[in-house]
């Protein structure tokens, strides 16, 4: 998408101010309530693309609750946890102008949705990992919130508000990654670590990955998916959402080296329901000049998730 484009999306939605709140599951409650809307029989859940969802503990749950009724939205979207997680939603760009370096599907710009920590998480950080003004979790080359916040994990948004479709770029997440890295240096230290310019105590270290940051870890990549789909879905009002497979993915994008975590190009999105399809975003279509390129996007297989109305 162009630059605009994506600065008009986030001047025209509230900054900062947009909680999203996660517990186990989510997704399967939110995907189903966007299904049957305001009516659907339990057999046409059972015949359609989110059948499997149905097994779900807070799915069978809500179903009970229901009775025999017909299903709607309101059903789903009322079976709520006493305790769930709670993120901050910011937006971003992401887009230097070379398309390959960024590891874009096309030339422009990817709008980024984070999601970023609350003080229940940044009040224990600051008193156990105690950083200065350097974050040893945070890699600021990446689309990280630059307004205080502390992002767990990211999107990367291709879009076209004209056709109502979106491309899922990425999920990606830095945090836990390097705060388990510093959990297994720590593992082998009695008493302090130096990691990436930090002096972190050893028992610090071990309290906050072990309790502080263990639920986190447990729900990011959900978390991250689920915030998506509601994001294009609640706020920008597209129902059709395509996301990369691995294999295509890759090429697409002539990523080199070091490839992303297959499990998220391929078992996440099939928790959720997409489904493989030589469908593509329209959008990418009159972007490709290069007879190599325009061959291997008629190759590219892409995974799809998609509301009928």
């Amino acid at each position: 998408m162009q630059y605009l484009e994506a600065e008009n999306i986030i001047k025209s939605l509230p900054q900062g101010k947009t909680l999203f709140y996660y517990f186990k599951d989510r997704y399967a409650l939110m995907l189903l309530s966007y299904f049957v809307k305001a009516g659907k029989r339990k057999h046409e859940i059972q015949t359609s693309a989110f059948s499997k969802l149905l097994t779900k503990p807070n799915v069978k749950q809500a179903m009970s609750n229901a009775g025999g009724k017909i299903l709607s939205e309101d059903i789903f979207d009322s079976q709520w946890p006493l305790q769930s997680e709670c993120y901050r939603l910011t937006l971003g760009t992401w887009g230097s102008g070379y398309q390959y370096y960024d590891q874009m599907s096309r030339q422009g710009k990817n709008l980024v949705l984070q999601l970023n920590f609350s003080s229940k998480h940044n009040r224990p950080y600051q008193r156990l990992i105690r950083p200065d003004d350097f974050h040893p979790f945070e890699y600021e080359d990446h689309p990280i919130s630059d307004g205080g916040h502390h992002t767990l994990a990211w999107s990367r948004i291709d879009l076209d508000l004209n056709t109502g479709e979106a491309l899922i770029e990425e999920i990606q997440n830095d945090w836990i990654r390097f705060a388990l890295r510093s959990k297994a240096a720590a593992d082998h230290k009695s008493d302090s670590i130096y990691f990436r310019g930090s002096l972190l105590r050893v028992n610090q270290v071990r309290e906050y990955v072990d309790q502080v940051l263990l639920p986190h870890i447990k729900l990011w990549d959900e978390a991250m998916l689920a915030a998506t789909i509601w994001f294009l879905r609640e706020e920008l009002g597209i129902k059709k959402i395509f996301y990369h497979t691995y294999e295509s993915g890759a090429t697409l994008k002539k990523i080199a080296g070091t490839l992303p975590p297959r499990s998220l190009y391929t078992a996440l999105p099939k928790k959720f329901c997409f489904r493989e399809t030589h469908e593509q975003p329209t959008f990418l279509n009159p972007s490709v000049r290069n007879k190599k390129r325009r061959q291997l996007l008629s190759n590219a297989r892409f995974q799809l998730l998609s509301w009928q109305s």
